[in-house]
């Protein structure tokens, strides 16, 4: 049970207490940070695989990252600082585990830009196979999509700012888990493709608001996503894990568990700072006693994976975490209320038994 609450946590903090750790204005070396690291959505010796299922969808996203700016830009905030506090509330609301800004540095530029090789087998299921669906406005997604993929590839010099979205990852699924087996091993092309939607959406809506835009994958970008995930104050370079040799982008909460997406854009916001090196960063203040009970924000030491006791095929609802308490006497009416009047906001009714010493939890009609 959570300790502390987070609702008047302001929507762009996001889950994770960022706003404890130090950074640094120094400039990054940028040539100490390792090269970023094409993702391949095939898994042909296991076709039970998700990722294979993925990689569709991965090519659909790619294929629409960039697209027509708005000739006529749209009003919108002047202030940078509000601009990125919007930009990083919708990030949140699709659930991203962190959000930065940065510059768009000249050495995140790729001398050649990773191309997903789906994007042509997508194109030509395009131009020869009819659409079959009855579902509404599927032929004018279907139209921007053709549209994406045959408009004139364009450069992205006038870019100046990045916005990069990471998401964590969950713990990895046990080899004997139950409904597990077709999961294993994808965790990073999970993450990536989470996080290619969110980009994908950020740089259409800017590009609606007259603001040229383009979302970047692990699959198909002209930036080091390595390069942005420092230069946005989301990750450090740090000596690798003891069983691999050189060094790794590391996070103080997530460590290197992670992936992301950016949208490189001229839109102008207000930037964050890089951090210092995990030695240099204030362990009290970091992961002292308020990142241990989540003082204020989401995620915790205690709170930081739902699944971590958890088995995924019960997934996170709030009757499966609550389930049947056994109470004593002495705690049970105390309990009863901090729990009714969660559950009330979750739409959850209580049966207490107080001869039992139990509670049950029921979803209400």
């Amino acid at each position: 049970m959570r300790i502390f609450s987070d609702k008047n946590r302001p929507v762009h903090l996001g889950p994770y207490p960022l706003e404890r750790l130090a950074r640094t204005e120094a400039e990054p070396d940028w040539a100490r940070i390792p090269p970023m690291q094409p993702l391949d959505f095939h898994r042909r010796d296991t076709p039970e695989s998700i990722v294979n299922a993925m990689g569709e969808y991965q090519a659909m996203l790619d294929a629409i990252r960039a697209g027509i700016v708005n000739p006529s830009p749209s009003a919108c905030p002047d202030d940078p600082e509000a601009r990125t506090q919007h930009l990083k509330g919708f990030g949140y609301f699709c659930d991203a585990s962190m959000v930065g800004v940065s510059t768009l540095p000249q050495a995140a530029l790729l001398k050649k830009s990773v191309q997903n090789p789906d994007i042509a087998a997508l194109a030509q299921t395009l131009r020869t196979q009819q659409t079959t669906t009855l579902a509404a406005g599927i032929d004018m997604i279907m139209a921007d999509l053709k549209e994406s993929m045959e408009a004139t590839p364009t450069r992205i010099d006038g870019h100046t700012h990045a916005l990069v979205f990471l998401y964590a990852y969950p713990r990895d699924p046990r080899t004997d888990e139950a409904g597990c087996d077709w999961i294993q091993q994808a965790q990073v092309h999970r993450a990536s493709l989470r996080a290619s939607e969110t980009a994908t959406v950020i740089a259409n809506y800017l590009r609606l608001l007259g603001y040229d835009s383009r979302a970047h994958s692990q699959t198909c970008s002209e930036v080091d996503l390595n390069i942005l995930t420092v230069a946005a104050g989301l990750a450090s370079v740090e000596h690798a894990d003891t069983d691999r040799a050189g060094v790794s982008l590391h996070n103080p909460y997530v460590g290197s568990r992670f992936g992301v997406a950016a949208v490189t854009t001229s839109f102008i916001m207000a930037v964050d700072q890089p951090l210092v090196t995990r030695a240099n960063q204030p362990r009290w203040r970091t992961k002292g006693p308020a990142w241990w009970v989540g003082k204020g924000f989401a995620k915790s030491a205690l709170h930081d994976d739902p699944y971590a006791k958890r088995r995924f095929v019960d997934g996170t609802s709030f009757a499966s975490r609550f389930g049947r308490y056994n109470f004593s006497r002495k705690t049970q009416y105390k309990k009863l209320e901090v729990l009714s009047q969660s559950a009330v906001e979750h739409s959850y009714c209580l049966q207490a038994s107080p001869s039992k010493n139990k509670i049950h939890i029921t979803r209400r009609n």
